[in-house]
C-alpha cells in the first residue's frame, strides 16, 4: 500500500512540473522572412506577376529557394549568421521556339537582433535597417527598381520590399 501511495506521489509532481508555458505551441512567431512584392514599373501601384521565377542563393554553395513560380510576391528568408544575404532572381521568359533567361543579383543589408518571444520558444531573430542593393546591368535587368517599404523585418503581415519590373 506505501508503494502505491509513493508512486502516486511522485506522478502528481511529475505532471505538476510540466506546466503549459514549457510547450512552443504551433503558430507562434518565429524568425520572419522577407516578403517581397512585384509591381508594375509603369504603374508603381498595381501588383504585376512575375512569370516562372526562381529565386537562388549568390553563394557558392546555391540553394533554390523559389522554383518555377508565377506569382506577385513572395516570402524568402534572410541569413540569420550574417548581416547581408545575396539573391539571384532569375526570370524566364519561354516562348515556342526558345527560352531566355535573365538573372537579377540584388543583396540585402540589415542588422541583427534578437527578440524574446516567451519562455517555452526562445528567441527570434529580428531584422532592422534594411537596405537593397540591385547590381547594375544596365538594360539587361529586368528588375528595375528596388523599394524597401519597411525596414524591420520582424513578421510577414504585409510587404518589406517592393521589385518594380
Amino acid at each position: 500500500m506505501l508503494k502505491k501511495i509513493i508512486v502516486l506521489i511522485l506522478l502528481i509532481f511529475a505532471f505538476k512540473s510540466c506546466t503549459k508555458d514549457d510547450i512552443c505551441p504551433d503558430g507562434t512567431a518565429t524568425t520572419s522572412n522577407l516578403v517581397i512584392q512585384f509591381n508594375d514599373i509603369i504603374n508603381p501601384l498595381n501588383s504585376k506577376n512575375v512569370e516562372v521565377l526562381t529565386v537562388l542563393t549568390d553563394n557558392i554553395d546555391s540553394v533554390e529557394v523559389v522554383t518555377r513560380l508565377s506569382t506577385n510576391s513572395i516570402t524568402i528568408p534572410l541569413n540569420t549568421n550574417a548581416d547581408t544575404t545575396k539573391y539571384m532572381f532569375i526570370r524566364s521568359i519561354i516562348s515556342t521556339t526558345d527560352t531566355i533567361v535573365n538573372i537579377d543579383k540584388v543583396s540585402f543589408i540589415y542588422q541583427r537582433s534578437d527578440g524574446y518571444v516567451n519562455r517555452a520558444c526562445g528567441f527570434k531573430m529580428e531584422f532592422d535597417n534594411l537596405s537593397s542593393n540591385l547590381e547594375n546591368e544596365g538594360t539587361e535587368n529586368w528588375i528595375q527598381q528596388v523599394s524597401v517599404i519597411r525596414d524591420t523585418v520582424n513578421d510577414e503581415n504585409s510587404p518589406h520590399i517592393t521589385m518594380l519590373h
